[in-house]
């Protein structure tokens, strides 16, 4: 096939003359350039910038910096806050959110919740949703009592042996199983 596409552009080009030439063997044979056709920029620029499309973009729009016009209230509404808000104290709130309590600082460890408030308690799912493993991130103070009290917990709630690893430098302790849920509501009862 391809031998008869070749031979079929190479009697085209036969035809075709040696004033033009023939787009890159395209089926259209009629298609025919000439050197006289072709435009070519003479002028390089060493950017975007300082070429005259710029020039002539930046005289076409004309515009003045206003620093404080009354329509600037419109404009904060829709900025992005600088930081995370501060939580207002209710009695209860709609998204069951549970706010840290006082009484967590007195304890030997410490689970530091995240920049929006947050329990640091994921569930990890690998091996095609075969492997699960709840870990607990960002703990400070004495790593390994947090292991051993969690551990008991969770082997006398479910009723059997808890599997765990504990990364001391990272600060995080991971448990074989899903039970997210349930370290969670050991973190609220403990006040974090």
């Amino acid at each position: 096939m391809a031998t008869v596409w070749r031979s079929q552009c190479a009697f085209a080009r036969f035809f075709a003359g040696k004033t033009g030439l023939i787009l890159n063997n395209t089926a259209d044979l009629g298609a025919k350039v000439r050197p006289d056709s072709i435009s070519v920029s003479k002028r390089l620029y060493s950017n975007y910038g300082n070429s005259p499309f710029v020039r002539r973009i930046q005289e076409q729009y004309a515009y003045e910096v206003v620093k404080n016009p009354p329509e600037w209230s419109y404009v904060e509404r829709l900025l992005p806050f600088e930081g995370i808000p501060k939580v207002t104290p209710k009695d209860c709130y709609p998204s069951g959110w549970i706010p840290r309590k006082e009484e967590a600082s007195n304890l030997p460890y410490f689970l530091q919740r995240t920049k929006n408030e947050e329990l640091s308690i994921y569930l990890d799912i690998s091996c095609r949703g075969m492997r699960k493993i709840s870990k607990i991130k960002k703990i400070e103070g004495d790593i390994w009592l947090l292991n051993d009290e969690l551990k008991e917990y969770l082997k006398n709630r479910y009723n059997r042996y808890i599997e765990s690893r504990v990364h001391e430098l990272a600060k995080f302790i991971e448990f074989k199983g899903d039970y997210v849920n349930a370290l969670k509501e050991w973190a609220h009862s403990k006040g974090f």
